[in-house]
């Protein structure tokens, strides 16, 4: 798991820095190698742990996975959770009200006027505010039509990039920036001092920016799963449910998840 995170980020690093060639590519593999590798599942407990931002829903957030149970490393047991298993979970799991993915840490090339700068941004599900119980402070969140491959490029942007970039300028919804090369639009500013997960100043629908491939495919990208636990779901409910699905899944496709064959759902205040 750690070597196919390291490999994950060097995708997200080719494929962003064909789009924007305006950026170094090896300013672009440093990012990735430096600070994205083996961040990801680390980085959701730091981000509701570690750091001040008040979350209303931080008792019933966990994090989802399928679990190789033979296998463990430093940072926990090898896991994988790919694009497709996420798109075929989320509409048939019942314990949790919501379910999202996401990519932190990453690279997001925002030009602004005519100055292309590099963020440390994240690529977002729908849902994914709305598990974390925080809405933009202007603006609004994504809908499950931003998230879609083709999808006219938006973004929220971080209060203090508003501030930073934007001189908090009051006009800043549908102003038109690119992003990561691509025209793209400002529909949302978060609150003040929320850069959930790993002090993020952008966030981007994910499957808009890097669309779900077939497991096997070598340049599928995958990422992390978070879901808000429904009230009345314990979280030995919850395990129990998402391990029957990643046994279902080991069974249908052998090739890619049959090591995969155990649910993992953890608490993140845990």
């Amino acid at each position: 798991m750690i070597i196919e995170t390291i490999l994950q980020d060097l995708r997200i690093g080719v494929r962003v820095l064909l789009k924007e060639k305006s950026f170094c590519a090896l300013a672009v593999f440093v990012l990735a190698l430096g600070i994205c590798a083996v961040t990801t599942q680390f980085s959701v407990v730091n981000g509701v742990i570690l750091r001040g931002f008040a979350f209303p829903n931080a008792a019933r957030l966990m994090s989802l996975n399928f679990i190789d149970p033979t296998q463990t490393t430093a940072f926990g047991a090898n896991g994988q959770l790919s694009a497709m298993d996420y798109q075929e979970l989320a509409p048939v799991q019942k314990s949790f009200e919501y379910v999202a993915a996401y990519i932190n840490s990453a690279t997001v090339n925002i030009t602004i006027g005519t100055t292309p700068k590099r963020f440390t941004g994240a690529y977002i599900t729908e849902h994914w505010l709305r598990i974390l119980g925080v809405p933009p402070l202007l603006g609004r969140d994504f809908t499950a039509e931003d998230n879609r491959p083709g999808a006219e490029k938006v973004a929220l942007i971080s209060h203090n990039l508003w501030q930073r970039e934007f001189a908090g300028t009051a006009k800043i919804l549908g102003t038109g920036v690119r992003i990561n090369g691509k025209p793209a639009t400002i529909v949302g500013v978060m609150p003040k001092g929320f850069n959930f997960p790993t002090n993020e100043d952008a966030w981007v629908p994910l499957h808009s920016e890097f669309p779900a491939l077939p497991r096997n495919n070598p340049r599928a990208i995958g990422g992390a799963v978070i879901g808000l636990l429904r009230p009345d779901v314990s979280v030995d409910q919850a395990r129990l449910e998402i391990d029957a699905i990643a046994k279902r899944f080991a069974a249908a496709y052998p090739d890619t998840n049959r090591q995969f064959n155990t649910g993992q759902v953890q608490p993140l205040r845990e």
